[in-house]
């Protein structure tokens, strides 16, 4: 039976961040051996008709096993190129037609832990074959003793179910990477095809289904490699799971020393009015923020990359449009946007959050603001038990209460919330709307929440008005 560590040793595999040239049309310098007619090899360094220099880009370094994280690095170079599984609906957001660089630190370090596994138990991944044609003899192929480390780390609740299931799904794609590149001969997991049922009209789902398809059911793919839903750890149920900030911990985080500069305060305003994650206001891009005088626009509706490449539509209030055109304009800005220009070039899209040296922040910087608060209040006796990602979870329960305190339809709710939020279960939106049933908003939270969305109620129902009627925005 395989052993199951907390963590594997972090010597056996790292992800480096390097600077690689992806270019064009490689060629060697020099002459070869046989060219010179030397019995001394000599070492030719790679050129590239066209050069194409990737900063940060992720790459596993394991030195008991050399072959397998090359053959994992070839996969990520693939995933960037778009050779393989590119982005849908317009997601492609490198020059080259495939994921970003932050994408593919997430899927290296999925393939991390399993290499980390490979080498400690002495496994080769390309053991795709089971001894015997049954479920039980196949749990013994290398992905799915993986996986029961994977469960035994979901039980002791040291990662969550979803992220089990992350790194699965990573691991998946390399195998079909190996099968299409022919380096196995066939993929040791298997995939079905299963009919959801869509709830009949009349219900509470009609409007959510009425705007899609008019079939009775919805064909999705699945997979036999994934953690059972028994697995679910407890903090995954609702209660727990929704953690939403009352009004008094947002005026502490708000108010503290760390979130007073324009930025930082800017990064929670577009977590706690949009419902963006840390990574997507990392990445958030200055040219769709707009001068709102120059419309008489309420809300501005516009389109951002959010979880796995996927582009959403979200909306910005008028108020933080306002503040946002201000910040951007600033300069202070200004200044670290030119050294953005001098170093990357005009050509390359430009996020609006820029560090002192003019590049990009980190989503990390973003996440840690919830620390530095939590830091103030230790200083003063007090505790705060709250993150960055629950600005997330309060924007959604308040925009879910607000919504259907306007007597907005459930169906139209539904729909709306899970298109916000940028969800790709509706189950995960569900827990958000059940949970705003539930709650009554002391006044305080109540004019907050008046305040955030007021702007956002004419063109919400006008939206449900127009979907009741069967027509689009």
């Amino acid at each position: 039976m395989d052993s199951v560590p907390e963590f594997f040793p972090s010597s056996l595999v790292q992800v480096v961040r390097v600077a690689i040239n992806l270019g064009d049309l490689p060629y060697f310098d020099g002459q070869s051996e046989i060219a010179m007619k030397s019995e001394v090899a000599e070492i030719r360094n790679v050129h590239f008709h066209r050069d194409h220099v990737v900063e940060g880009f992720p790459l596993l370094f394991c030195p008991a096993r050399i072959i397998d994280g090359l053959e994992m690095n070839l996969f990520i170079e693939h995933r960037y190129r778009g050779r393989f599984l590119p982005p849908k609906q317009g997601g492609k957001r490198n020059l080259r037609g495939g994921v970003t660089v932050e994408t593919l630190y997430g899927i290296a370090n999925s393939l991390r832990g399993f290499l980390a596994w490979l080498a400690e138990t002495n496994t080769d991944w390309r053991e795709v074959y089971a001894v015997a044609d049954s479920e039980k003899a196949k749990e013994w192929l290398p992905p799915y003793r993986y996986r029961t480390v994977l469960i035994e780390r979901v039980k002791r609740e040291s990662i969550s179910r979803d992220t089990a299931n992350l790194y699965l799904s990573h691991i998946r794609q390399f195998y079909e990477w190996a099968l299409k590149t022919r380096r196995i001969e066939r993929i040791p997991f298997t995939y079905s095809r299963v009919a959801i049922k869509k709830p009949r009209k009349g219900g509470d789902f009609d409007l959510l289904f009425s705007t899609f398809q008019d079939e009775k059911t919805l064909m999705i793919q699945t997979s036999d490699l994934t953690i059972p839903k028994k697995y679910k750890s407890k903090n995954e149920s609702l209660g727990e799971a929704l953690t939403p900030y009352s009004a008094t911990e947002l005026r502490v985080f708000f108010d503290s020393k760390y979130m007073r500069l324009e930025n930082r305060k800017l990064w929670g305003e577009l977590g706690l009015a949009c419902g963006l994650r840390a990574m997507e206001v990392a990445g958030f891009p200055e040219d769709i923020v707009v001068d709102p005088a120059l419309s008489d626009k309420t809300v501005f509706e516009v389109t951002i990359l959010g979880k796995f490449n996927k582009e959403r539509k979200i909306l910005i209030p008028l108020f933080l449009m306002q503040s946002l055109w201000v910040f951007k304009n600033s300069p202070e800005r200004l200044r670290r946007a030119a050294k953005w220009d001098l170093d990357k070039g005009s050509g390359k899209r430009r996020p609006l959050f820029l560090n002192r040296s003019g590049g990009g922040i980190k989503s990390k910087s973003i996440t840690n603001a919830a620390s530095k608060v939590v830091e103030e209040q230790l200083m003063v006796g007090q505790s705060f038990d709250r993150g960055f990602h629950d600005l997330r979870a309060t924007f959604a329960t308040s925009l879910a209460r607000f919504m259907l305190e306007k007597h907005l339809p459930l169906g139209f709710i539904q729909y709306k919330l899970m298109a916000l939020m940028g969800h790709e279960n509706f189950s995960s939106t569900l827990k958000y709307i059940n949970f705003a049933r539930s709650i009554t908003f002391e006044s305080q939270m109540n004019d907050w929440v008046d305040k955030i969305f007021s702007d956002l109620n004419p063109k919400l129902s006008a939206e449900a008005k127009a979907r009741e009627n069967g027509l689009s925005t």
